[in-house]
Order: structure tokens, then sequence, then C-alpha cells
């Protein structure tokens, strides 16, 4: 998987207002202070520059994530800006232990209600090993029939009940803990929250709009680097610099999968 990094650079170093080096995209111009229609040839020029190598994939480094502005017109021109969302998917397992440790959660004593539209085998297995950590399960989407095996698979073998709804007043009203998959914010907010409970964004930055919620709502996250490992000597050239330290594991991870060993949840 070919992705290129994007970032500005001190005009003192570059000709020209976009240059290609290896595998970066060198911006000559401070963006953040374009009009949009100068935005909109920056990233002509740069989904132009992916085509030609064939990919349609890049890292934007911390300063140009922003620019919204910048980061929609990316987007809109179909180029996948790497915001380690996939990452986060990877290593959610982790992460919820680490989310009921830090807020002095027991794992067995809690319901957690999962929120799910695209329903693949990443998600059923998910579900599997959540049902087995967890007291109590709960999967909100409309798509109950895809997970009517695993019931009777966690029934028949574990004695474990999941159970499946899409009640807005009940689904998620008493759930500790909600996993936001997929659910978009105008969907999420339709239905009624437990008023202390915490909300895991896993695709993207979400606001809950009901005045009395006080809990807590979680979309993002950080991780650090083993010491020591291919990984961290890897991420330590200066080309990376400026950048997420996320957004580089996520493709590291993608292409060196035992490597997620070697990953640490800070937060």
């Amino acid at each position: 998987m070919q992705v290129f990094l994007i970032k500005e650079l001190d005009k003192r170093k570059l000709f020209g207002k976009v240059k290609l080096k290896d595998d970066q995209i060198l911006i000559k111009q401070k963006v953040d202070k374009m009009k949009i229609s100068k935005k909109i040839k920056l990233v002509n020029r740069i989904n132009k520059i992916l085509k030609t190598n064939n990919s349609n994939k890049a890292i934007v480094s911390k300063n140009l994530k922003k620019d919204d502005e910048f980061l929609n017109l990316l987007y809109s021109n179909g180029i996948d800006v790497i915001q380690g969302r996939y990452l986060f998917k990877v290593i959610v397992e982790d992460f919820l232990e680490k989310v009921c440790i830090q807020n002095n959660i027991k794992e067995k004593d809690i319901l957690i209600s999962i929120a799910i539209n695209d329903v693949n085998e990443w998600a059923i297995k998910l579900v599997e090993n959540l049902s087995k950590k967890f007291k109590m399960v709960n999967i909100v989407t409309q798509k109950s029939n895809y997970f009517k095996n695993l019931q009777k698979k966690l029934y028949d073998e574990n004695g474990i009940i999941i159970t499946t709804t899409n009640n807005k007043k009940k689904a998620l009203s008493k759930a500790n803990i909600i996993l936001n998959i997929d659910f978009p914010e105008e969907i999420i907010n339709k239905y009624i929250i437990k008023d202390d409970g915490i909300i895991i964004n896993l695709e993207e930055k979400i606001k809950i709009k009901k005045k009395r919620f006080n809990g807590k709502i979680i979309n993002d996250y950080e991780i650090k680097v083993k010491e020591n490992t291919d990984m961290y000597y890897a991420l330590q050239k200066q080309e990376y610099n400026g950048f997420d330290i996320k957004d580089l594991v996520e493709i590291y991870i993608i292409n060196n999968p035992k490597e997620i060993e070697n990953v640490i949840i800070s937060k």
C-alpha cells in the first residue's frame, strides 16, 4: 500500500508551490491563509500526483489537519486521509479494558451497548469477544438477523445471552458504556442515553446534544510505540516529524500486523 505524506514546508526550501519528493507531497504556501479557490487548485494538484502514482491514500501533517476546509476538499476528491480510525478498531478491546480501569468499572458488572449499522466479520467477532468479558452485551442495530447465528452459538456453547434491539427509548438508556461503531451524530442523538454513560466513537467525532448528559465522550485515543522495536526505529525518520503517531502506526500495522503487540495505549 503506497501512502503519501502531505505537509507544508518552509518556502525558502522549495521551488514551486507543490513538490513531490519520494513519498512526500510538499506544499510551499501556508494553506490556512489561502482562499478557497486556491485550496481547490492545490487539492486538484495533490489529487493529480496521487493518481499518477496509482494511490488515493495520504497522511496529513498535524498543522494541515487543523484546517477543516482543506480536509473536506481532500475527502470530496476521493482522497483517503488516514486518521488512525482503522487502528482504533484494531485496539478497541484493549482500549475498553483501559477505560474500565480508569473509571473504576468492573467489566462483569456493567452493560455495554454496541451501536452498529455496517455488520461484517470483524463486528461479529468483536461482539463475540466482548460478550465473554462483560456481564451484559446489547447490540443496537437494524440488522439483527446478522447476529442470530452468533446468539445461538454463544448460548449453546457458553450460556451467554446477547440481545439485539433498535428501540430508541430503551436501547441505550441503561448502558454504562456505548461503543458507537458507525452511528453518525444525527442518528445517535435520536436515542435516549444514560446521563452518566461513557460513549466511545470509533469512526467519527460526535457530540451528544442532550442537556442532561454529563457523562464522557471519547472521540480519540493516544498511543506510544515500545522502544527498541523495528516499528520504533522505523518511525524515527526525520520526514515523519510533524505527523500524528496514530496515522503513521496505522499504516505500519496494516503492512506488519504482528507489530500490533508493540503498540501501547496511553489514553
